[in-house]
């Protein structure tokens, strides 16, 4: 918990440094997380898991038992919400595992595998293709009102309205991370690069009729096998509907690379915008990646299901993993930018005692002026060193 101190006296600044132009409006505890999110970014970042599979703590509780500390994030999704009943085996009006994180300090982070008819009857996919278990689904024909495209838009999109509204209820802020990775065009959504942004565009103008506040809206950035990464902005619906971009980085061993491929490339595409790591596995230690110039807003490394799935099995005390194991987990906590949930909870217990109630966060952040190295690379993060600003040199 080095550090945070510091970090806390910092946060008089950082809330008088909000634009005037407040044309987005999001609820108290969200513009509180935001303020945390300003006040660490490029100094620390949020640990995270993710859920096994749905709507569970169980790889938050994986990394506990190996490490004795919990991550300051976790990850939820909706991928089975055409099954979710009252009660049943999976239920998301029951948000007590969510609203328990949150209380304990947790950020809450929840994604949506968007299920919907496969190819064969009775079945659900979320993957585009011909084949029996994946879908056709042409995310084209949604804006038909005669189409039955549409009306399953629409009454999926009031189904996740109405879980979400319970977090709003529950004084919960979500950074919420719907249709990612569209630009793979491996999702039904991401077939169309268009459709998929107003697509988007859509949910979030539904969501804020709905009075979903609460909501800090995650973009995360791919490309088709064989593109390059800047092809898959064509699927970024646009300042006004994003709060952060991120990338998911799979099976790379070399810290460098990812800074130059996806870290760098987020900053320079979206110099506004919060960075962040939204899945990873297989990838050299957060420290690495750190020093190498990835200052990740947060990373969540993605679950294991063998390993995670049965929370009683002997699999379970395993240290082993097939995205990030126990050895992984035990040196990143051992550097003081790493936060937890105990860091966390320390945060936004200050951060709520500080910013006003009735604080609202602008739509968009002030742009920084652009800082670049010697041999032109833009660094969104400078340390020690000579850097051109504006044309200047400046130490």
């Amino acid at each position: 918990m080095k550090h945070l101190f510091t970090l806390i006296l910092l946060l008089g600044l950082v809330v008088g440094s909000l634009s005037a132009q407040q044309t987005q409006q999001h609820s108290a505890e969200a513009v509180q997380l935001l303020q945390c999110l300003r006040m660490i970014e490029g100094q620390k970042t949020i640990s995270g898991t993710m859920a096994c599979v749905n709507w569970n703590l169980n790889e938050a509780k994986w990394v506990h038992q190996h490490t004795g500390k919990w991550p300051a994030l976790n990850g939820f999704d909706y991928i089975h919400h055409p099954f979710s009943t009252k009660g049943g085996w999976i239920d998301y009006t029951n948000i007590s595992e969510v609203s328990q994180w949150n209380s304990e300090g947790g950020v809450v982070t929840i994604m949506w595998h968007w299920n919907v008819p496969a190819n064969k009857s009775g079945e659900y996919s979320f993957y585009w293709g011909t084949e029996s278990d994946k879908t056709t689904f042409d995310v084209r024909k949604i804006f038909d009102p005669t189409s039955s495209e549409y009306k399953l838009m629409m009454k999926d999109i009031d189904q996740i309205a109405s879980y979400l509204k319970l977090l709003k209820d529950a004084n919960i802020p979500v950074l919420w991370r719907p249709l990612h990775e569209a630009g793979g065009m491996w999702f039904w959504w991401g077939r169309d690069a268009d459709a998929c942004n107003e697509l988007w565009r859509t949910m979030y103008r539904c969501f804020q009729e709905a009075g979903l506040d609460n909501l800090i809206w995650v973009w995360t950035q791919s490309a088709a096998w064989g593109k390059p990464y800047s092809d898959g902005y064509r699927w970024y619906p646009g300042d006004d509907y994003v709060d952060i971009v991120s990338i998911d980085v799979y099976n790379n061993n070399s810290a460098a690379n990812i800074y130059s491929s996806c870290y760098q490339f987020l900053c320079n595409y979206s110099p506004t915008k919060f960075v962040a790591l939204t899945e990873c596995g297989n990838v050299p230690g957060i420290s690495q990646q750190w020093n190498a110039g990835c200052k990740w807003l947060f990373f969540m490394p993605w679950y294991d299901y063998g390993r995670t799935n049965n929370t009683s099995s002997v699999d379970f005390k395993s240290t082993s993993h097939s995205n990030c194991n126990a050895a992984w987990w035990t040196a990143a906590f051992q550097n003081d930018f790493v936060l937890t949930r105990d860091d966390m909870k320390v945060l936004r217990q200050q951060v709520a005692g500080i910013t006003p109630a009735t604080m609202r966060c602008p739509d968009e952040r002030t742009t920084p002026p652009a800082v670049y190295d010697l041999s032109g690379r833009r660094v969104k993060h400078p340390s020690h060193g000579i850097y051109i600003v504006n044309g200047k040199k400046y130490r």
